[in-house]
């Protein structure tokens, strides 16, 4: 088991923005939680508080992304 260096930490000001930078910037939610050091779940929470679309993964187009 991993232990969070950040559980129970409260989020901030610089955290909010971090976050919201992060995802305007498109990058998936995996990453803004490990580049936080943060868990996916808190996060995602966090993200759902301040109104940020998250994107938690890359979505394909049907065929691959050929147009049809």
């Amino acid at each position: 088991m991993i232990k969070r260096m950040r559980h129970g930490a409260r989020w901030d000001e610089e955290s909010d923005e971090e976050l919201r930078r992060r995802f305007a910037a498109g990058e998936l939610l995996p990453e803004v939680a490990r580049a936080m050091n943060r868990s996916q779940e808190a996060v995602r929470t966090r993200a759902n508080v301040l109104h940020v679309p998250v994107r938690s993964s890359t979505r394909r187009k049907p065929n691959g992304g050929a147009e049809a």
